[in-house]
């Protein structure tokens, strides 16, 4: 699956966008684990206290934030969407 990132993120990951090998099917919970797990040091910067995605990094799925699709982190994606984390930035 490809999964892009933004910002800060993409400068913790080093790149854009990575592949990485998920099941067919999968949710956005699923698709956070395994990006944690890659990337160790993303942990940090979009988990909270309680382990779940942080209320300021947003996880798209083909543009939409995870925080307003029905099924929220339990939405599943298959690999043909556009997954995308990015997170908050303050600026004027």
């Amino acid at each position: 699956m490809r999964i892009s990132f933004y910002a800060t993120l993409r400068k913790i990951v080093g790149q854009k966008h990575v592949e990485l090998s998920l099941p067919a099917e999968c949710t956005l919970n699923e698709v956070l684990t395994a990006v944690i797990e890659a990337f160790p040091d993303l942990r940090e910067e979009v988990l909270d206290e309680n382990g779940e995605l942080d209320r300021y990094v947003h996880l798209f799925v083909d543009g939409r934030s995870s925080k307003f699709l029905t099924d929220g982190m339990q939405t599943v994606v298959d690999g043909s969407q556009t997954v995308e984390f990015f997170p908050a930035v303050a600026g004027g």
